[in-house]
């Protein structure tokens, strides 16, 4: 029978067919810490002899081994939303149309990837759309000051 965390919490007793199901779903991972009667301390699951040599992945590959991580999808939104917001603020100037949901899509995606319980990448992406759809922004304020600028210095000759 084995105790599990998560969130900070003891989760417990299971048995080996269901540690290995909430695995399987990816409920937990192979750096959740375990602990059973006779051990004495918590470990993480990939470092116990019971289940190091189990720990494989559906592609083969053991779990505790460097691998590829996916990246989190908001964060591929946010990188297109912030590269088309610098062409069209310069082709047609709509540029807002993209860099608003850059902005939303790249806060959402790195609040995620810290969340999220299993590694995720993604974190650059969702960084350098932030910056491009931020500059964009930055441009058409800094346009509409110079707007109206000329137009009350305009207005006073």
């Amino acid at each position: 029978m084995w105790h599990y965390g998560v969130e900070g919490r003891s989760k417990g007793p299971v048995e080996d067919d269901e540690l290995r199901a909430m695995l399987a779903a990816r409920l937990i991972d192979h750096r959740t810490y375990v602990w059973r009667e006779g051990m004495e301390m918590w470990l993480p699951l990939a470092e116990t002899p019971e289940w190091k040599d189990q720990l494989v992945s559906a592609g083969g590959r053991a779990m505790n081994a460097p691998g590829v991580v996916p990246n989190h999808g908001y964060a591929v939104t946010s990188l297109c939303c912030g590269i088309g917001s610098l062409v069209l603020i310069f082709t047609c100037m709509i540029g807002f149309l993209a860099a608003i949901p850059g902005v939303v899509f790249g806060h959402m995606a790195l609040r995620e990837i810290q969340r999220h319980p299993l590694p995720m990448g993604g974190r650059g992406m969702a960084i350098a759309g932030l910056i491009m759809s931020y500059l964009t922004l930055s441009l058409y304020v800094i346009g509409g000051l110079i707007f109206v600028f000329v137009l009350v210095t305009q207005g006073t000759r």
